[in-house]
């Protein structure tokens, strides 16, 4: 592969999910009882540092909620999240508040993650407020600006006073990858960013979250059902089934020799002539 998606990652593992287990209590109805929903059913999982991960699969599949638990969203019931080396399954307080400064999440939809009663810049200065991270006047403005212009939202003093209302889907799902970036994370786990916004958007925004990748030195977890996105992205693919992984590999060997029958039916239904990015960018 050429291009953005080319460059090497570190051979050092970033975070590491280990016999990771989510179950959720299925409540109300007879016979019911003590029965439980497997989300994520025991997956081992890695992520060296500078790489882009595709985690593909249908919906329903666990690939949601394996970010959430890496974000610290969902709550794992059993296994081990070990970042940077260290384990953070249980980390809290101070020590929990430092591991989401590391890790930053672009959810799907922009418009239940936007509160419309609150501007562009209280939204992107939030995790600043919440963490305590510089004072509120010039330095807390400087940071949200400079997020707001790493997002492509230029000039950001022009964005900064809008609410959502007055953006544009595109624009508002920008605002959301500002506020991603603004506590400068390692890691930003993506979760079907761009599968709202139609084809032309989509594009702007991969190239977007890859100019981004060289910039800033982030590693990325890219969750999406769409396949003919992760190609062109991902440097590794993990393909979940039912809250299992059932192939992991480089994104060129699952997508030129898939070894299960459930990823191939996935690359069957990748429409002809998706291709979003040009080669010479993917």
């Amino acid at each position: 592969m050429s291009g953005v998606r080319a460059a090497a990652p570190d051979d050092v593992d970033l975070l590491r999910l280990e016999s990771l287990h989510v179950h959720f209590p299925i409540r109300g109805g007879f016979g019911r009882a003590g029965r439980v929903v497997r989300a994520v059913d025991g997956i081992d999982l890695s992520i060296r540092r500078g790489e882009v991960l595709g985690l593909v699969g249908e919906s329903g599949s666990g690939k949601t909620t394996t970010g959430r638990v890496i974000a610290k969203l969902t709550k794992q019931t059993t296994g081990r999240i070990v970042f940077d080396g260290a384990d953070v399954s249980k980390s809290w307080g101070r020590h929990l508040k430092a591991y989401r400064r590391r890790v930053g999440m672009i959810f799907q939809d922009p418009y239940e993650t936007l509160n419309p009663k609150q501007s562009i810049f209280d939204f992107v200065a939030e995790p600043l407020v919440v963490n305590k991270i510089g004072n509120p006047g010039d330095d807390r403005r400087d940071r949200v600006h400079a997020a707001l212009e790493s997002a492509g939202l230029r000039p950001a003093r022009a964005f900064a006073t809008r609410f959502p209302h007055e953006l544009s889907g595109g624009q508002r799902q920008r605002v959301v990858i500002a506020g991603a970036l603004v506590l400068g994370p390692e890691l930003v786990v993506a979760d079907e960013p761009v599968s709202m916004l139609d084809v032309s958007i989509r594009t702007e925004l991969l190239r977007l979250m890859l100019d981004l990748r060289v910039e800033r030195g982030l590693t990325y977890l890219f969750i999406t059902h769409d396949l003919a996105v992760v190609r062109q992205i991902a440097d590794h693919v993990c393909v979940m089934q039912q809250g299992k992984l059932v192939e992991t590999g480089s994104t060129d060997d699952v997508y030129d020799n898939p070894r299960e029958s459930y990823t191939q039916a996935l690359l069957d239904a990748i429409p002809g002539g998706s291709l979003l990015l040009p080669p010479e960018v993917a």
